[in-house]
């Protein structure tokens, strides 16, 4: 899982793009989305907007084994 940051421009076209690729969790205030690698890459196949960010408050990237 990364943690990514959404344009406020390109918010809608960002966000339909991820939900239908998969599930994501928000984090914040401010907004900043746990994406799966695969919706990384798509994203940038269709060289949509965002901004990788590190991770808030000790989260580490990785499976959840909950």
């Amino acid at each position: 899982m990364q943690a990514i940051r959404i344009p406020d421009e390109q918010w809608g076209k960002v966000w339909r793009t991820l939900v239908a690729a998969g599930p994501l969790s928000c984090i914040g205030p401010p907004p900043i989305y746990l994406v799966s690698d695969r919706q990384l890459r798509l994203l940038r196949r269709k060289k949509l907007p965002f901004e990788i960010v590190p991770l808030p408050d000790g989260r580490k990237a990785g499976r959840n084994h909950a």
